[in-house]
């Protein structure tokens, strides 16, 4: 946090700390909520903190080897915010509405996007002047819907390499077609929200729109400075077509890198690559564990309070999701009687 230098006050004036109602919340935030006032949540701003250095860390590196982050953010305190963030970063946005198949049917979508193109390159080369006065104002009309839509996507050559939405719940369908397709998903998560199957997050408030401003932000500061640390480095973008992913290249008039320098960074990756699998084994082991445990008190009482809710949801258990972990083991072990 040293280059950021963002304190706990900071966070608290902009209001980051409020959540929602206590009944709204979701048990999956139990962690990140620091205490409750009035029946409304607060959240941790210490783990807040950490997360938008977390974030500003993965941001930075994303951007420095080439990498598209599309940020998605439609609901109305969100929307101005996320188009400057898309043009200030060259990076693809959606800020009026999340067309369904935007990323599972891409093909689909180019087809509007390449008519939008189209309109906007008449346009520039003046043949809309030669048009009926009819025919350019209905044509003016569908290009104004489809930039509605689909400007800040329209440079966009294929499927982004990163997803990251302002507010979760309210882009579940973003989320869900980024999941589907393997696409790594950031973004700001509120007490009411699930961080489950996110890559990283940051717990806050994302009803505030000065706290969304504060954050894109600094995220755009991270993107920013990845782009440069690229061009510094000598690294030419290429774009491949439609198929999405983005080659890089050294350029000719920098520095040649040696054999050696490339074979220790190839041995690094895959050193990297173990220790990644060897976290998914690990992982997965920790949740079979779980999902064999027994029914008995010892073993209930050894799961924290997410779990036990996530074992009564899976077996069809009335708990009360506000009571405390030993009312809840209570509960539970009643109704497997």
């Amino acid at each position: 946090m040293s280059k950021l230098d963002i304190s706990i006050e900071q966070l608290f004036e902009l209001g980051a700390h409020f959540g929602h109602r206590k009944r709204f919340w979701n048990p999956h935030m139990e962690d990140y909520i620091f205490c409750e006032k009035n029946n409304i949540h607060i959240i941790d701003l210490y783990k807040t903190q950490e997360k938008i250095a977390e974030l500003y860390e993965a941001f930075r590196n994303q951007s420095s080897v080439g990498n598209k982050i599309m940020i998605v953010g439609t609901k109305r305190v969100a929307s101005s915010h996320v188009s400057d963030f898309g043009q200030k970063t060259s990076m693809p946005y959606i800020s009026h509405r999340w067309l369904g198949g935007m990323l599972t049917n891409w093909k689909t979508i180019k087809v509007p996007i390449n008519k939008l193109l189209e309109y906007e390159e008449n346009k520039a080369s003046g043949e809309l002047d030669n048009m009926i006065k009819k025919e350019a104002v209905m044509l003016e009309k569908e290009m104004k819907k489809l930039a509605l839509n689909f400007d800040g996507v329209k440079d966009m050559k294929g499927l982004p390499d990163a997803l990251f939405v302002v507010d979760v719940e309210s882009e579940k369908i973003a989320v869900q077609e980024a999941l589907k397709m393997g696409i790594p998903v950031y973004g700001l998560v509120d007490t009411n929200s699930n961080p489950k199957n996110l890559t990283n997050f940051i717990p806050i408030n994302d009803d505030s729109s000065r706290t969304i401003k504060f954050v894109l932000d600094l995220l755009s500061q991270a993107i920013l400075e990845g782009q440069d640390s690229a061009r510094k480095q000598g690294l030419v973008q290429k774009l491949d077509g439609d198929k999405g992913p983005k080659v890089f290249s050294l350029n000719t008039s920098t520095k040649k890198v040696s054999v050696e320098t490339a074979k220790e960074e190839v041995k690094e990756t895959k050193e990297e690559v173990k220790e990644t699998k060897e976290e998914v084994k690990e992982t997965k082991e920790e949740v079979k564990e779980t999902k064999d445990a027994t029914h008995s008190e010892a073993d209930l009482s050894k799961l924290t309070k997410v779990q036990l809710v996530e074992f009564a949801e899976k077996n069809d258990l009335k708990i009360k999701k506000s009571a405390k972990k030993a009312s809840i083991v209570e509960e539970i072990l009643s109704q497997l009687k």
